[in-house]
């Protein structure tokens, strides 16, 4: 698929952004000056960025003796997402209640960094040059993805990575309303994603990094940084003071206040 047919699709360059995370990843970003993308493999959702999603009846079907039932499946499954990295945001022109919950084990200390999707794109679209970022907002049809995924021939599932699989999810989750950023990585030795057999699988996941960071610059990518509206204000000091020349820019989350 050449670049100009991948199925993006994109915001409004003004449309706000949030990402939702703990302190410490909080101040990672500061400190690093660093945007993290995270191996697909990683993410909770076993169906992410993944051809499995458009065959969950199928992959129910299949015997449970290796290596041409689940277990080999699994591993096909999973060695396609060992090439994708992504750095997800939340589209909504207001703050989500539930996404303060869900990003932090503590939901006290929850950060929110807000920006625009044209900040977004100034800050990423050519610090990895060698396979590109692409941004797009995550269609939540796989039904209409586009052509059928081939069947499992012989009970092995032979397939190729393709974009669909990376930008489309289930409907359970759009709820997420989610922006990504997507470092697709095809070139040099990792060009051909193809599972040839056990041994191979097994060293690719080895060598494949966990993340990859790119530089950034926190104070023209974030326009506000929005403390958890449960946080106490002692905390709500903490991250000022950890936010140099983005002091001006944090506030606590005012959605549980009364007027």
């Amino acid at each position: 698929m050449r670049e100009d047919e991948i199925p993006i699709e994109t915001p409004d360059k003004n449309q706000k952004l949030w990402r939702y995370m703990d302190f410490s990843k909080y101040v990672d970003l500061l400190t690093t000056s660093e945007l993290h993308f995270g191996r697909a493999d990683k993410f909770e959702d076993p169906y992410d960025s993944s051809p499995m999603q458009f065959l969950v009846d199928a992959y129910k079907q299949l015997p449970p003796v290796p290596p041409e039932g689940k277990e080999w499946t699994r591993k096909v499954n999973t060695f396609g997402r060992l090439f994708v990295y992504l750095n997800c945001w939340h589209i909504s022109d207001d703050p989500s209640a539930a996404l303060w919950k869900l990003y932090s084990e503590n939901k006290y200390e929850t950060i929110a960094i807000q920006t625009i999707f044209s900040k977004l794109k100034s800050e990423t679209e050519t610090k990895w040059p060698r396979d590109g970022i692409v941004i797009t907002k995550v269609k939540y049809d796989p039904e209409n993805a586009g052509k059928p995924i081939e069947n499992i021939p012989g009970g092995r599932l032979f397939t190729v990575l393709g974009w669909e699989n990376i930008i489309y999810k289930r409907k359970s989750f759009a709820y997420e309303k989610e922006l990504r950023a997507i470092i697709f990585q095809r070139g040099d030795k990792f060009k051909e994603v193809t599972l040839r057999n056990e041994a191979h699988f097994e060293k690719v996941k080895r060598e494949r990094p966990p993340h990859i960071r790119i530089e950034i610059n926190p104070s023209n990518l974030i326009e506000r940084v929005y403390v958890s509206p449960l946080a106490t204000d002692w905390f709500v000091e903490l991250v000022k003071n950890v936010s140099g020349e983005l002091k001006d820019r944090v506030l606590k989350s005012d959605l549980y206040e009364l007027y």
